[in-house]
């Protein structure tokens, strides 16, 4: 068996130290290639940029805030998490999702399935990250809506769909195991099973603390690495805020000193 982690991570250490539960106001709602989707609110939580954001501290050798406490609208770091959130979903990202979504679990007569793409494409992009001792940031693909001609489906599964941050793997056999930093799920022991040996075939996810099935795939998201103490810009793509609220988040204020996993 092969077993890898990133250097020094454990979620318990460098994870957000609050749950991605927040008040179902304000909402934030983007405009995905021309329809608006809301985020931000109880249902879907800011999962993206808690991901982003503890993979940026990571890099930049920062640990996270002490506090437990979710921070308010409007602070520092409230503001940080949303810019990154927006930046998750970025064009090639949110195509990504929708691909995935009107795919097949497996492939058909003309077309790769969701599997194929997963274990061929995204597995060995993922594991790149993870051998060179970086963590790597996840989007976990619910729902199916295949694909009509004319019509943009998938977007109603949007919400639905979750972001992790990957931070080791195991690798038995065909057996592949993925350890992830779950900010829906705060501990050191949450994982996504499959298996890998067969791509052509639908390789059903066994992802910790979520009912099965929950989860169609994961793929890697296009996340690139933000200095946690200098502003970010969140309008990566175009941000439509139907409560008040930010289009760009500042820097994390009052980090702890530097550390060298």
């Amino acid at each position: 068996m092969v077993s890898v982690r990133v250097p020094a991570f454990l979620p318990s250490r460098n994870g957000l130290h609050f749950p991605n539960s927040w008040p179902s106001e304000p909402n934030y709602t983007l405009n995905i290639l021309g329809q608006n989707v809301t985020v931000g609110n109880a249902s879907m939580g800011l999962c993206g940029g808690m991901a982003y954001t503890v993979n940026d501290l990571y890099q930049a050798r920062q640990l996270p805030p002490a506090t437990t406490v979710n921070p308010a609208e409007g602070t520092p770091l409230f503001n940080y998490i949303v810019a990154r959130l927006t930046n998750s979903f970025d064009v090639p990202d949110v195509t990504h999702y929708l691909n995935w979504i009107q795919l097949p679990d497996g492939d058909e007569l003309f077309e790769h399935g969701l599997a194929w793409h997963e274990i061929n494409e995204e597995w060995p992009a993922i594991k790149r990250d993870l051998d060179s001792g970086v963590p790597s940031a996840l989007g976990l693909v619910a729902g199916h809506q295949p694909p009509v001609v004319g019509f943009l489906t998938g977007i109603g599964n949007l919400s639905s769909c979750h972001q992790v941050l990957a931070w080791g793997y195991d690798l038995n056999g065909s057996n592949l195991t993925l350890h992830i930093y779950d900010p829906d799920n705060p501990g050191d022991n949450n994982t996504i099973a499959l298996n890998i040996g067969n791509p052509s075939h639908p390789a059903p996810l066994t992802v910790s603390n979520w009912p099965p099935g929950r989860f169609r795939g994961f793929f890697r998201t296009n996340y690139q690495f933000h200095d946690p103490r200098k502003p970010v810009s969140g309008a990566f793509i175009e941000t439509v805020v139907t409560s008040p609220g930010i289009t760009t988040g500042g820097p994390i204020a009052g980090l702890p000193a530097p550390v060298h996993p």
